[in-house]
């Protein structure tokens, strides 16, 4: 047992550098991973190698906090698959207490004490070490390491390296969710586009089509094309009869002949209730208690969703989709859309009943026949705008055009469903400032969004005034108010016309307020891609720095321990020692200070157990121990020289001293290392956080600005990027120097991605006529022709999926611009690309308003 603790004895202060080394190289390994399982294996692998342990385990803590998720499990070489098991044992301890457990003997004893089984699969371990991973105040999961054959096989030294290991994995992971929940939030921000743009395409397409037939047909296979559903029905209630006729029903794509059914089951309850119904599993179970059939035709649904079909907060009908092959596949943001197609359907049917009825008048005069074309144009015009001011605008100019209107205004009606702003108003050909009133009871506000229909009064003194709702299905949003002089009326004619137009436009207010919540959604995604970079950065500098200040730490540790040792040890030492064996003594002590190169940990047993048989032989007495202490001094070279001390009878105490009195220059090399690191760090740091938010243009000194971000990189830079600079002197130029900051940034790490770690990074910066010009070239990839003019677009990236969100290049597009600039780019696949950026040596006058 003795041997095996000497073996993974914990290792002295000038050894950190290479932990630190192996914390580094885990760290840059996982820079470029946002999946979980490659997180894990790239950690899990990492373990195996640098612990002398035959079994490695990462679980990881559901949110519930009652099961262990196991995506890396291997022991002595084989690969376990993913698994789950449950919260208990040593690791219900850890995550408890947030603390590691070490044990090195008598695990057996161990379990029963903490409720573990000996072995949850494979052979027993003689050692283990279970290391909690934190993030905040949280535990996320467990690391563990085990050997199967050794008892004491891990030390307290281990267990502070795993920490920090586990905590960089902690990080890692917590940084991949968050990376998932930007993605899900950029693939929600393009839903809702292609939602929009689908219900473009869609109404524009019912705009065309006036029998109510064909809105079924359209609706039905446009939702048939859209929802993962193999079943569609649209049922329309005959309240007379009290059944549903079904103008259309698909099912795997076989169009069924329209039949009728009884009014019972899940259409009956949403029928009744006017609210969607969401079934996603145990169907069979919930036939019998909504008393639906289990199926009437067809194949049985595995899952369904139901929407009823609202025309002024009546249902009338219901759209049903249904999954036959599997369950959970519907979702709420599908249900919002089938709701928003409904809509569509209603207003678009009402649209065909106006068309009737305006058909009919058509047959009593060739005059209505004008009105109607031109309603259809306007209509047409009114959907085709997407920005509600010159939407409105539009509105009141048809209106005035087609009406006596001496009065025009247009409400909004606001979230609290009381209050109403005036969106635009005229009065005798002027513009009315901007109001606002409260819904009075019994006014004619209140009236027409109750009766969700026109009200017009009528005055012989006053003329005629009419109030007509702006309504998407049962939704009000806003109404038109408009008068005319005294004497007129206002009649049928009029009220059918200015419905058509207001129908239109609620159609275009409603695909406004989508478009004005999608940019929103946008301009959100933006700041999170500011705030990721800004992430990534802070990631960088807290590595930076918290690697020399630890250093700083142990060293100085390591030196008042040493240090206390050694004034007690050297006179006694002297005394001991002749003058020829004091020389060996301090030649034994420069060892520490002559080191070349350090050696592994693998390395330093091997080195070792050689210097031990080689002692053994020289019959030095405590080989193994006076070989580790050689092998700590880096004189395993030089044994022969050193033997006198080695077989001195005070032998011990003279290496013990010898390690202390070098540990002391050694620490201090170390020190002064750390604090030549830190200060240019925050030397960077200050020049990179300066941030102006007054959007005045200031001098910037382009080198200087480029080397901050390159030092604040530095940690993903030094291992494996070569950097060539190339800087003309120039003047210094105007600019905002955080947001320039910011481009740099983006091209320098897009870069760095490109070469994945490896290669050659090339900065120059020059003049071009009265232009400064920064081209930042890496030896990546390369990107396709074909891509090439799209990589500016907003949300396009060539990166793989999980590593950008595509919103960066648009970014720096626009800075650049702001600064009156230009940014190109040229590349050729497997060879590299080239970045170039041209600013204006003197800005221009807009820039400096």
């Amino acid at each position: 047992m003795n041997d095996t603790c000497a073996k993974r004895a914990p290792r002295q202060s000038f050894q950190r550098e290479a932990e630190l080394a192996i914390i580094n190289d885990v760290q840059t390994a996982l820079v470029a991973r946002l999946q979980l399982h490659d997180i894990c294996d790239i950690v899990g692998e990492k373990i195996k190698r640098i612990f002398d342990a035959q079994v490695v385990m990462i679980a990881l803590l559901d949110d519930k906090g009652e099961q262990l998720y196991m995506p890396y499990a291997i022991e002595r070489d084989e690969r376990f698959p993913p698994t789950s098991i449950g919260v208990f044992g040593f690791r219900k301890h850890v995550i408890e207490t947030k603390q590691a457990l070490l044990f090195n003997e008598n695990i057996a004893q161990a379990s029963i004490e903490y409720g573990n089984p000996v072995a949850i699969r494979g052979d027993m371990a003689r050692s283990a070490a279970f290391i909690p991973m934190i993030i905040g105040d949280r535990v996320t999961g467990v690391v563990t390491l085990q050997h199967l054959d050794l008892e004491f096989a891990f030390s307290s030294a281990d267990v502070t390296l795993l920490k920090t290991v586990t905590s960089t994995l902690a990080v890692a992971l917590e940084n991949a969710r968050l990376f998932d929940e930007t993605q899900r939030l950029l693939k929600l921000s393009q839903d809702r586009t292609s939602d929009l743009l689908m219900l473009n395409q869609m109404q524009t397409a019912l705009a065309n089509r006036q029998r109510e037939q064909n809105i079924y047909d359209i609706v039905g296979e446009q939702i048939h094309a859209i929802f993962d559903a193999q079943s569609v029905d649209i049922a329309l209630y005959d309240r007379a009869r009290d059944c549903f006729d079904f103008p259309f029903s698909i099912e795997r794509n076989v169009r069924y002949p329209k039949i009728s059914l009884n009014n019972v089951g899940f259409r009956k309850y949403v029928l009744e209730t006017g609210r969607p119904l969401l079934i996603n599993e145990n169907l069979a179970t919930l036939v019998t208690q909504y008393g639906n059939p289990v199926v009437i035709y067809g194949e049985i649904p595995k899952a369904v969703l139901f929407v009823p079909l609202m025309v002024r907060e009546q249902a009338v009908g219901v759209i049903s989709l249904q999954n036959l092959d599997r369950e959970n596949v519907f979702t709420a943001a599908d249900v919002t859309l089938l709701c928003t197609l409904a809509n569509s359907l209603t207003g678009a049917l009402d649209n065909a009943r106006l068309f009737d009825e305006t058909q009919s008048l058509l047959k009593l005069t060739q005059d209505r026949a004008n009105d109607l074309e031109m309603i259809g144009s306007i209509g047409r015009q009114l959907t085709a705008h997407l920005e509600q001011g010159p939407l409105i605008s539009a509105l009141r100019e048809h209106v005035q055009t087609l009406l006596e209107v001496q009065e025009f205004r247009l409400f909004r009606l606001a979230q609290d469903q009381h209050t109403l702003d005036l969106a635009l108003g005229w009065e005798n050909g002027s513009p009315l400032p901007a109001e606002q009133r409260q819904i009075m009871p019994g006014d004619p506000f209140e009236r027409c969004l109750n009766e969700q229909a026109e009200v017009i009064i009528q005055s012989e003194h006053e003329g005629s005034s009419m109030y007509i709702p702006l309504m998407t299905g049962s939704r009000a949003l806003g109404i038109l108010h408009i008068s005319c002089p005294g004497g007129a009326v206002y009649g049928e004619r009029d009220a059918a016309i200015l419905r058509s137009l207001c129908a239109y436009g609620a159609i275009a207010l409603a695909n406004s307020d989508a478009l004005a919540a999608l940019k929103q959604a946008q301009a959100t995604i933006i700041q999170q891609e500011k705030m990721a970079t800004l992430g990534q950065l802070v990631a960088n500098v807290a590595h930076e720095v918290n690697t020399p200040i630890g250093a700083i730490k142990s060293s100085g540790q390591s030196i008042v321990g040493a240090l206390e040792h050694t004034m007690v040890s050297l006179p006694r030492l002297f005394q001991l020692l002749d003058q020829s064996q004091q020389r060996l003594f301090m030649g034994l002590i420069q060892h520490a200070r002559n080191v070349v190169c350090l050696l592994s940990t693998r390395e330093e047993r091997a080195v070792t157990r050689a210097l031990t048989q080689t002692l053994e032989q020289q019959g030095v007495d405590n080989a193994r121990e006076k070989a580790a202490m050689l092998v700590q001094l880096y004189a395993h070279e030089h044994t022969q020289d050193y033997l006198p001390l080695l077989c001195h009878p005070a032998s011990d105490f003279i290496m013990s001293t010898a390690a202390a009195m070098s540990a002391i220059i050694r620490s201090a090399d170390n020190i002064n290392t750390a604090v030549e690191r830190v200060a240019k760090i925050i030397f960077a740091l200050k020049s990179y956080s300066r941030v102006d938010t007054s959007g005045t243009f200031c001098a910037i000194n382009l080198a200087e600005s480029i080397e901050t971000v390159l030092t604040i990189y530095h940690n993903q830079i030094k291992h494996g990027v070569e950097v060539v600079r190339q800087f003309e002197a120039l003047d210094e130029l105007l600019g905002l120097p955080d947001e320039l900051n910011q481009v740099w940034t983006n091209l320098i790490h897009n870069a760095l991605q490109a070469m994945q770690g490896n290669g050659t990074l090339t900065i120059q910066i020059g003049r071009r006529d009265q232009h400064a010009v920064v081209a930042i070239s890496d030896t990546g990839c390369g990107i396709p022709p074909e891509l090439r003019e799209r990589i500016f677009e907003a949300f396009f990236t060539t990166k793989p999926p999980g590593e950008g969100s595509g919103l960066g290049l648009d970014i720096v597009k626009k800075i650049i611009a702001k600064h009156n600039g230009e940014i190109s780019v040229s590349s050729e696949v497997g060879v590299g690309t080239t970045f170039t950026v041209a600013l204006p040596l003197a800005p221009q006058a807009e820039a400096l308003a």
